[in-house]
């Protein structure tokens, strides 16, 4: 078999043209062919992932009068089954019954694999008939095969049907039988059913793995039932199985959903005190959860708690923590944060600046905001709109229009970021104040920089005239 391989690849490589089969035939030409050779060619096309030169090499050989193993057959359906060849695999069935190659249990296992991939459930007990016939009587895997396929398609009435047929036959049901049954009355939303044929399994001896666990677990959390799925968490680490990723990230996301924060911090407690390791996606969500509630210092404790299990917080956690710092204007902490995620090569991006510029400009502190752009030029880091807008907005709010209009024109021609939204609110601010000529300037100096006015520009120069022309006439009448 490893020469065979080795000679596969060696023409698939170098010799892509010639044909392993034609080149097998003529080194035999002179002795006595064996067939197993040409059995042991569609098996090392098959181990190699080559099942269509597996197919070809197979039908080759019926031509040139060579009968393949029923063992080269399975190998070869069993390989079409896993590209969903299923109307190949049809083919080379009806060509084994053609050439005489006699199934066996495996071929009608492999070929209940085909009927239920098909969706044609209902050539099932035609087909069993026939294996019966044929003088094999279903197995284990038959029943099994069948039982998951009626389940994936809703089809409980019958998936029951054979389980109860399965005693009557000799066939024990194993765990692979239950959790198949369990799984497709979750999938109905029948999580009790599927919780009272746990027990019966249990009591007739058969011991849950973490797959049972996990299906009945993930649909009482979906049902919002965290005291049942709690229950079976405790039982599972009783009965000595290990909770995976998967058991924690379905307990902690329900207590998420159900509004208990609280609850889903003290199960990753009591988790790690059982020896469960937390995943990195699990301590992100509880971190961005705490964030949206407000809870920056909740959520800073969890984040050291991360780093110490030995995960490397990414960009995205320092940002959530961050944004909720400053929502919070605990702006000295957000500065801390920006440092150390630094110190610890994760490099802020615009949403870090975004949010802390934000913020400080919210606090009146608009000329730190203002420096914090010149870090991320010089890291080389363009700010965009959003920024500008917030630091003219903290320029406004302090009542430093000067200021805020050279902003707009610094941020204008060195990062060409055009903002005629803040131009215009620049222009109803003077205005407002009845200062027509710094308005008009304003208008002058975006034409200049090649903004071209809009109908709220002009609404704001009318309203600034009109402002200036009352006062004109107050101070007359005085």
């Amino acid at each position: 078999m490893k020469f065979l391989c080795e000679l596969v690849e060696l023409v698939k490589d170098d010799l892509p043209s010639e044909d392993v089969f034609k080149i097998l035939v003529l080194c035999t030409e002179d002795c006595n062919r064996d067939p197993v050779v040409f059995d042991m060619l569609v098996k090392a096309y098959l181990r190699m992932g080559q099942v269509r030169e597996g197919l070809r090499s197979f039908r080759k050989m019926l031509r040139v009068g060579f009968v393949p193993t029923v063992t080269a057959s399975n190998c070869l359906l069993n390989g079409l089954l896993k590209l969903n060849c299923t109307d190949r695999c049809w083919e080379v069935y009806e060509e084994m019954e053609r050439f005489g190659i006699a199934p066996n249990l495996y071929t009608f296992n492999i070929l209940t694999h085909v009927l239920c991939k098909d969706g044609d459930t209902g050539k099932v007990n035609k087909f069993l008939e026939k294996m019966e016939e044929e003088g094999f009587d279903p197995d284990i895997v038959t029943y099994n095969t069948l039982i998951s396929s009626y389940c994936r398609k809703g089809r409980l009435d019958d998936a029951f049907y054979l389980y109860k047929i399965m005693y009557r036959r000799g066939v024990v049901p194993d765990l692979v039988s239950y959790t198949a049954l369990m799984n497709g009355l979750c999938k109905e939303g029948r999580v009790r059913e599927a919780h009272q044929l746990f027990h019966r399994m249990v009591h007739r001896g058969l011991n849950p793995d973490i797959l049972t666990y996990n299906t009945l677990i993930h649909d009482y959390c979906k049902e919002g039932k965290m005291q049942e799925s709690r229950s079976l968490l405790h039982d599972m680490i009783w009965n000595g199985i290990s909770p995976d990723s998967f058991t924690c990230w379905v307990l902690v996301e329900g207590y998420g959903k159900e509004g208990k924060l609280l609850s889903a911090l003290n199960l990753v407690v009591e988790l790690q005190r059982f020896g469960v390791s937390i995943s990195q996606d699990i301590y992100c969500y509880l971190i961005a959860a705490l964030c949206q509630e407000n809870r920056p210092f909740a959520a800073k404790n969890l984040l050291e708690r991360m780093t110490r299990d030995g995960h490397k917080p990414e960009l995205e956690i320092y940002n959530e923590l961050i944004k909720s710092y400053c929502h919070c204007d605990c702006i000295a902490e957000a500065l801390r944060l920006k440092t150390e995620m630094v110190d610890k090569e994760v490099k802020p991006n615009l949403v870090t600046y975004g949010a802390v510029i934000d913020c400080l400009n919210g606090l009146g502190r608009s000329m730190e905001g203002e420096s914090l752009v010149g870090e991320m030029v010089a890291s080389g880091m363009l700010p965009d709109l959003a920024i500008c807008r917030a630091l003219f907005n903290g320029y406004c709010m302090e009542n430093d229009i000067d200021k805020a209009q050279s902003l707009l024109s610094f941020f204008a021609k060195e990062f060409q970021i055009f903002d005629t939204e803040s131009f215009n609110a620049l222009i109803r601010i003077t205005g407002g104040k009845g200062d027509i000529t710094s308005s008009l300037e304003i208008q002058d100096m975006m034409l200049k920089m090649g903004f071209l006015p809009n109908p709220l520009t002009c609404k704001y120069v009318i309203d600034g005239l009109w402002k200036a022309r009352r006062v004109d006439s107050a101070s007359l009448v005085k």
